[in-house]
């Protein structure tokens, strides 16, 4: 599991934690099927991490997916100066240009 997950286990366990911190018994649950609450936080993690993925083009990064997400960013390379502030700062003939080298 990845961090993000991994806290977003924890503060779920903690939210249910902290309204019966001061109760002692262990036979009562504040849920009847704790561990359906578990597969479904699991299963809920899985699905917004796939989610994340394909949103993104897979790589996490704005500027690379600004083009990666383009088949044919080839076609168009002036408008890769739109991806990133500087991403075009020594391209010969410029943004508006006849070339984007």
């Amino acid at each position: 599991m990845s961090k993000s997950s991994d806290l977003l286990m924890f503060l779920f366990f903690f939210s249910l934690a902290v309204p019966h911190l001061g109760e002692v018994s262990s036979s009562s649950s504040p849920v009847r099927n704790p561990e359906a609450v578990v597969e479904e936080v699991h299963k809920s993690i899985n699905a917004s991490r796939r989610n994340l993925g394909y949103l993104s083009c897979g790589t996490g990064n704005p500027i690379d997916d600004c083009w990666r997400c383009d088949p044919n960013w080839n076609t168009n390379r002036q408008r890769l100066a739109d991806c990133a502030i500087g991403f075009g700062r020594d391209a010969i003939g410029g943004k508006r240009g006849r070339i984007y080298v």
